[in-house]
């Protein structure tokens, strides 16, 4: 039987939580095969994952390593006890009936999931890597700043726009992260001989069909059986305020 939230997702709602139970598969399978989207804030990670989880061949990818929410939320939720037994009911509700599991991590979160659980890696084998970058680096950052002050990381919640101001050393300093977490990726595939499938933000914005089929490519999961999948579309959140920002910070405002 397929799987099927236990309510109808509405694009009404504030507050989207992908940690939800109703976004659970049904029924739990072995693990085949698993993937980690390698992201960074503001690269459209959100936006990919979705995508592919609405494929209903590759698993429920969500940020399951965010000390933020989402670790907290599903540990709670799934009672675990350790991080062994998080990752192993994690893997038992969230991976598509092909035995596909996905998940998403920026940088720091998957760090900190490491030392957390050496065994993380080991227990997710056979593990492919898809790296998502953004080449404007300064559109990254000034999503990355708008999104702290709004408190809205993806259009599943309502942005508090009351808060927002053009803060040309914040921008400087999201300029910063952005390039730490890259080279925190990069330095962390080379020390350990892994060599991603690289994704571009902008390629995924151009034509997010092809993107989301050369990753269904890479996994070799175009002819699996798929799980039906019941999820609101992400939105870009880029807007004027955005190109005004990027045009103020170029002109050394």
């Amino acid at each position: 039987m397929m799987a099927q939230p236990k309510n109808k997702v509405s694009a009404r709602e504030n507050r989207i939580r992908l940690t939800d139970e109703r976004f659970d598969f049904k029924r739990s399978v072995l693990l085949r095969k698993s993937y980690i989207i390698a992201s960074s804030y503001r690269c459209g990670s959100t936006f990919l994952c979705v995508g592919l989880w609405q494929t209903g061949v590759l698993g429920a990818p969500w940020e399951y390593l965010n000390t933020n929410f989402e670790l907290g939320a599903m540990t709670t939720r799934l009672h675990a006890s350790s991080p062994a037994d998080y990752v192993r009911k994690l893997l038992g509700c969230r991976t598509s009936q092909n035995g596909v599991f996905g998940m998403k991590a920026h940088f720091p979160h998957f760090e900190a999931g490491l030392k957390r659980y050496p065994q993380l890696l080991e227990t997710l084998s056979p593990l492919s890597y898809v790296y998502i970058n953004r080449r404007d680096k300064l559109a990254q950052a000034v999503s990355m700043a708008k999104a702290f002050q709004t408190k809205s990381w993806t259009s599943l919640a309502k942005p508090d726009r009351s808060a927002l101001r053009y803060d040309r050393q914040h921008i400087a300093r999201c300029l910063e992260e952005a390039e730490l977490q890259r080279l925190g990726w990069l330095r962390w595939f080379e020390n350990n001989n892994v060599t991603p499938f690289v994704v571009n933000y902008e390629d995924l914005l151009a034509d997010k069909a092809s993107v989301i089929e050369s990753i269904v490519e890479l996994l070799d999961v175009a002819g699996d059986q798929t799980d039906e999948v019941d999820l609101v579309s992400i939105d870009k959140q880029g807007d004027r305020t955005n190109e005004e920002w990027i045009e103020r910070f170029r002109q050394g405002d």
